[in-house]
C-alpha cells in the first residue's frame, strides 16, 4: 500500500519558516500567529485525508485548486504515470474532458455579444453541416438546444474521433428542445458552426477569448508536444498506466489539457465575475435555461439539478452553486461554483476510480451540512 499523502508538495515548511521569521523580527501578533497554526493544522489534515483517499480508491495522482474570495490554495500529489518516479505537480496538464463544453459556453457567449450568432437560430441557417443533410430534426437544433442537451443527438455516434464518426449520418433521438439528452455530438455541431461563422478553428478562438486575456498559461485546447514531459498519464481502475493520450484535433466536448489552477483560474474569470461578457450575457449565461433527466424517466431528483446554459445548477440548501464534472479514459474530474460564498473547488484525477472521491473531497472542503446533488444526482457519472 502506498502512502500517498508523504507525496504532497505541502507548503508547510515554508509557512513555517515564515512564521519563525515574524516572531524573530517581532512583528507578530499573539492572534496572527494562532491564526496561522489554525491554517497549518487545517491544511496538513486536507493533506492526510487526500493521501488516504488516494490510497483507497487507488488513484495515482491528483491536482486539486480551491479558492474563496480569490485566495487560492492548490494541493498535488501522486505520479504522472503508475511505476515511474515523475511526481504530479502545479503544471501537470491532465485531460480536463468534458470540463472543455464549458469553455465552449463561455466562447459562444462572447461572439454572442458581437452580434456573429443567435441562441435561437437554427445552427443549419449558419452552417449547412453534412452530417445532417438528411435529418429535417436535426436542422432546427439552435444553440440554445445544444447548450443545455436538448439537441435530440446522442451522446456520440460512431468511433469518436476517426474519420468514419465524422462521414456519419447523425440521428435524432426525439424532437429537438422537447426532451433531454447528454450530447457531445451537440457541442461538436456548434463548435464546426462557430468555426464556420469566424473562419477560424476553435483552437484559435480559445486563444483569443480565453487563453489570451485571461492569461492562462497551462491550457491547451488540444495536444501540444510540449506536454509530453509534464503530462498526466490516464490509469485503469487497477491503477495500470493507459497510453498517453494525445488529441491533434480539437473537440468542444473533451479534448482540453489544462490544470486545476489555471482552470480554477478560468471559472473566477468567466463564471464569478462575467469577465469579457455583458452583464446581461453573464446573467444569461449562469440562469436556469432546461430541465435534466437521469434516465428516460422524470426522478424527483431532477429538480435539484436543472441546466443554465452549458453549465450544471445545483439547487440546495446554502443556495445555487454551478457545477460540471468529465470523464475521458482514464481521467476523472470536476468542479463546483459557489457564487455567494465566492467558493471554488475543482479537482482532477487521472484515474477512472476518480468519482469514487468526489463526496469526500466535497466534505473536505466545503461546508459539508448541504445535500451534494450534483454528486447524488447520479453519482458523477455523467459523460
Amino acid at each position: 500500500m502506498i502512502n500517498y499523502q508523504k507525496l504532497f508538495k505541502s507548503k508547510r515548511n515554508i509557512l513555517f519558516l515564515v512564521f519563525l521569521l515574524i516572531l524573530h523580527t517581532g512583528y507578530a501578533q499573539e492572534e496572527k500567529v494562532e491564526e496561522m497554526v489554525k491554517v497549518l493544522e487545517q491544511k496538513e489534515a486536507q493533506i492526510a485525508a487526500l493521501g488516504r483517499i488516494m490510497d483507497r480508491d487507488s488513484i495515482p495522482g491528483l491536482q486539486i485548486a480551491y479558492s474563496k474570495n480569490g485566495k487560492k490554495e492548490f494541493f498535488e500529489a501522486g505520479w504522472l504515470k503508475q511505476g515511474q518516479k515523475e511526481f504530479v505537480n502545479v503544471h501537470t496538464a491532465f485531460q480536463a474532458a468534458s470540463l472543455t463544453k464549458v469553455v465552449m459556453a463561455y466562447t459562444f457567449f462572447r461572439l454572442y455579444d458581437r452580434g456573429l450568432i443567435s441562441l435561437d437560430k437554427p445552427l443549419w441557417e449558419y452552417y449547412k453541416y453534412d452530417r445532417i443533410a438528411n435529418n429535417s430534426q436535426a436542422q432546427k437544433i439552435t444553440a440554445r438546444m445544444v447548450l443545455t442537451h436538448q439537441s435530440g443527438l446522442l451522446n456520440w455516434e460512431g468511433d469518436v474521433p476517426s474519420q468514419a464518426w465524422r462521414q456519419s449520418a447523425l440521428t435524432s433521438q426525439f424532437e429537438p428542445g422537447t426532451d433531454y439528452m447528454y450530447s457531445g455530438e451537440g457541442f461538436y455541431f456548434l463548435q464546426e458552426t462557430l468555426e464556420h461563422i469566424t473562419g477560424k478553428s476553435f483552437q484559435e478562438l480559445v486563444e483569443q477569448e480565453v487563453i489570451k486575456p485571461f492569461k492562462l498559461k497551462d491550457f491547451e485546447i488540444l495536444w501540444k508536444d510540449r506536454l509530453a514531459d509534464n503530462a498526466a498519464f490516464g490509469h485503469y481502475s487497477n491503477a495500470k498506466a493507459r497510453n498517453l493520450g494525445m488529441y491533434r484535433k480539437s473537440n468542444a466536448a473533451y479534448t482540453l489539457y489544462t490544470t486545476a489552477s489555471d482552470y480554477c483560474t478560468f471559472l473566477e474569470k468567466a463564471i464569478l465575475q462575467g469577465k469579457g461578457l455583458k452583464a446581461s450575457t453573464h446573467k444569461l449565461f449562469l440562469s436556469k435555461a432546461g430541465e435534466a433527466k437521469k434516465s428516460g424517466q422524470i426522478s424527483p431528483d431532477d429538480k435539484y439539478v436543472p441546466t443554465a446554459l452549458g453549465l450544471r445548477m445545483q439547487i440546495n440548501e446554502v443556495g445555487t452553486a454551478y457545477w460540471h464534472t468529465g470523464s475521458n479514459p482514464g481521467f476523472r474530474c470536476f468542479f463546483i461554483v459557489y457564487p455567494k460564498t465566492q467558493e471554488i473547488l475543482c479537482a482532477f484525477s487521472n484515474s477512472d476510480n476518480g468519482f469514487r472521491a468526489i463526496p469526500d473531497i466535497l466534505a473536505l472542503f466545503l461546508n459539508n451540512n448541504q445535500t451534494f446533488w450534483m454528486y447524488k444526482w447520479r453519482q458523477g457519472e455523467l459523460d
